[in-house]
């Protein structure tokens, strides 16, 4: 093989293997960096049954070691927590209803963001949030219920217990 040949298959190799490296390392960088483990971070309510009434809490977790991200969808005003609930009919999960619980103390950590709104949640912290009018949705008694947050860039759902009203 001419050594022009042998260079250009060489620089062609090194190339490669450069590009593979980048590669690699961009993707241990974002997961290092980037990805929000939506197991780490929890949702829950006070109750699994709740009366005609009855205030819902909503408690959003971190126990990890870094902030993440909560992503709600932008049908409520800054400074509100949008609140996405869903219900199971005909076995999947599908939106019911949107609440704007208020909290005001993390204003200043709500970033807008292509339909959508950014809560900042601090390591080993959380969300404390109530839901007061659900009776406004005529529910079926029994009706199964749960709350959905979203993790991170990729907005990676992160959903509540479930929960129902009775009379």
């Amino acid at each position: 093989m001419p050594p022009q040949r042998l260079n250009s298959t060489m620089n062609k190799k090194i190339l490669a293997s450069i590009s593979f490296v980048a590669t690699v390392l961009a993707g241990v960088l974002y997961f290092l960096l980037l990805y929000q483990d939506p197991t780490q971070v929890s949702v829950s309510t006070d109750k699994q049954v709740y009366h005609t009434g009855n205030i819902v809490h909503i408690t959003i977790e971190n126990p990890g070691e870094r902030s993440v991200d909560i992503y709600c969808p932008a049908f409520c005003s800054l400074g509100n927590f949008p609140t996405r609930v869903e219900h199971l009919t005909n076995g999947e999960w599908q939106y019911l209803a949107g609440f704007c619980p208020s909290i005001e103390p993390v204003f200043m950590n709500s970033i807008y963001k292509r339909g959508y709104i950014r809560h900042s949640l601090a390591a080993r912290n959380t969300f404390e949030l109530e839901i007061s009018n659900f009776e406004r949705l005529r529910l079926k008694p029994g009706q199964r219920l749960r709350i959905v947050y979203y993790l991170g860039l990729f907005k990676q759902p992160i959903d509540s217990n479930e929960f129902t009203f009775e009379p």
